[in-house]
């Protein structure tokens, strides 16, 4: 399993055409990043324990395939922050709620700004949740809604970026 560097995880959150799509990406990039942080986990790099009782956990459709029960492990063993975990649960219960939607919100929308608020990440980043909370409610005549669209996607990104900081092992 190759990891992803910051720039590439940039470069493929800001690829995606709306926000169902960015959701799906920014989920992927999430439990890879989980599967590779499992591992420390439960061993000292003993070869044996990872082949033949790590890895049928990590396997795909194995029990800790799944984002939420993988998380619930981590945090249980108290190798996870509460606001690190509230935000991965976040990111995966809008996911979620994004892939049953017709039509598809956008990034303007208010339940994407719903969302903003309740991640941990972007809000404690002073100058970023303040910076989105200015163009949110200004004048649009004064910010166009391209930039605030494009500032929501490069905080989002960023979220994701300092979430995998915290899940490298």
């Amino acid at each position: 399993m190759t990891t992803l560097t910051e720039d590439d995880v940039l470069e493929q959150l800001n690829a995606q055409p709306d926000l169902r799509a960015f959701m799906t990406a920014a989920n992927d990039i999430l439990l890879r990043a989980i599967r590779q942080f499992l591992p420390s986990l439960f061993v000292n790099n003993d070869a044996e324990i990872v082949e033949y009782a790590v890895k049928p956990l990590l396997a795909q459709s194995g029990p800790l395939d799944d984002i939420d029960v993988a998380l619930r492990l981590i945090y249980a063993l108290g190798k996870m922050d509460k606001w690190l975990y509230a935000d991965i649960i976040h990111f995966s219960q809008f996911g979620q709620y994004l892939a049953e939607q017709e039509p598809i919100p956008g990034f303007a929308d208010e339940v994407s700004w719903d969302f903003i608020c309740n991640i941990n990440s972007v809000t404690d980043n002073t100058t970023l949740y303040n910076a989105l909370k200015s163009m949110k409610f200004a004048d649009f005549s004064v910010y166009s809604e391209t930039r605030f669209i494009a500032m929501v996607k490069t905080a989002l990104a960023l979220a994701v970026t300092s979430i995998l900081k915290e899940l490298t092992p």
